[in-house]
């Protein structure tokens, strides 16, 4: 009751907050929409942790709850650890030094994850639903008189949180127009079924990563592992991903697949992160789905709602070499309002295309593990590109 009572002290008409109680500040971000929400202080540090359940671009959660840190007055004397985590797994950590009055954005955590992350969540996100619809165009140009022939889908994904890095999610796909992509397509099925676990290594090595198994995107059941690095800096990064892998499709609700001609896949890449452009500069070393081996490069801008870049690829055992270029855009609203474990139904918080220059029906082929992987979500808690962005909301 005396905390439900400072918090209303604490919240004026302006809606800024002016207490220096840090269960108060707690509070006021569970109202503010915040999951997983922690709080602790010690002579020498403040933390908190929050996972970011209301705004659909991460870097603007992030910064509205700098701005209620702030308002707090708890950025003034004392250094204040702002943990962001995805599913429950810390992510980065949102440091402000009183030495240099400001905020900057690490992968690395230090003692104030081990200070905070056994204190009492509020507003845990265990058991929360959400359907998110994702629309998806697909074009192709294989008829001469024909500019295009294209697939524009609706396909909405049940996403719950389930226990600390658990994620579950089933996706159908509704088609609206079908030209010339096949009988299946034409047909409501299910697409991507997954269960993923998001972890952080337990030895401080700064490793994070995902397993998950299901259904994938391309036509594909079994197992993946992705695992990401970022050197000391920051800018540097590496990534790679390992699967094991079949072939299914979808006949309705009648799945199809094939077990006994799984394949091993993989992938490592190199990545360098300019924040003065928001550009993203990556070279890739894969294993594509047909087996063939070959090099893609990415140069990949991002802005607020968006992320746009150009692709190349080579192949290192006769394909022939490919490019195009490829977007990503996040659909309004871009604010929602979750209440109690109501269900929130949204637009998903990218739309995006892919565009294949040479045409390229055989080579090259990708998957996904996630509905929600794209270009713009690898992006979202970039450490250097959420210290830049901070200061914009």
């Amino acid at each position: 009751m005396l905390k439900i009572l400072l918090l209303a002290f604490c919240l004026p008409a302006g809606g800024e907050v002016f207490c220096q109680d840090v269960d108060s500040v707690a509070l006021v971000f569970s109202k503010e929409g915040f999951f997983n929400v922690r709080s602790a202080e010690t002579d020498s540090m403040v933390v908190f942790t929050i996972e970011n359940d209301r705004y659909k671009i991460q870097s603007e959660g992030v910064a509205r709850a700098v701005s209620i840190i702030e308002g707090a007055g708890l950025a003034a004397e004392k250094p204040v650890r702002l943990i962001v985590t995805e599913y429950q797994t810390p992510q980065i950590s949102v440091n402000f030094d009183p030495g240099i009055g400001d905020w900057k954005a690490t992968t690395r955590l230090d003692e104030g994850w081990d200070l905070v992350r056994k204190q009492k969540k509020l507003n845990d996100s265990f058991g929360k639903v959400s359907i998110v619809v994702y629309p998806q165009v697909a074009l192709k140009n294989l008829i001469i008189n024909q500019v295009y022939q294209s697939l524009w889908v609706l396909s909405p994904a049940l996403e719950v949180s389930l226990w600390p890095g658990m994620k579950f999610s089933y996706q159908l796909q509704f088609p609206i127009f079908n030209d010339g992509y096949g009988l299946y397509e034409s047909k409501i099925h299910p697409s991507m079924i997954t269960l993923s676990q998001r972890f952080r290594d337990p030895w401080n090595l700064n490793i994070t990563g995902r397993l998950s198994v299901g259904t994938f995107s391309g036509a594909r059941f079994g197992a993946a592992l992705q695992l990401k690095y970022y050197f000391p800096n920051e800018r540097f990064s590496v990534d790679g991903q390992a699967a094991y892998l079949g072939v299914y499709y979808f006949d309705g609700f009648n799945w199809h697949f094939d077990a006994k001609n799984m394949a091993f896949r993989w992938n490592v890449a190199a990545n360098y992160y300019d924040p003065n452009y928001q550009t993203q500069f990556t070279l890739r070393m894969q294993k594509f789905l047909q087996g063939d081996l070959g090099i893609k490069f990415e140069m990949i801008r991002h802005f607020k709602h968006c992320s746009i870049g150009v692709y190349a690829m080579k192949g290192l055992d006769g394909g022939k070499t490919n490019g195009g270029f490829r977007f990503q855009i996040a659909l309004p609203p871009y604010r929602m309002k979750r209440h109690g474990y109501w269900p929130t139904v949204t637009t998903s918080a990218n739309m995006g295309m892919v565009y294949n220059a040479n045409n390229e029906q055989f080579y090259y082929k990708e998957f996904k593990s996630e509905a929600s992987d794209n270009i713009m979500t690898i992006n979202a808690l970039n450490p250097l590109s959420v210290t830049r962005q901070i200061g914009r909301y």
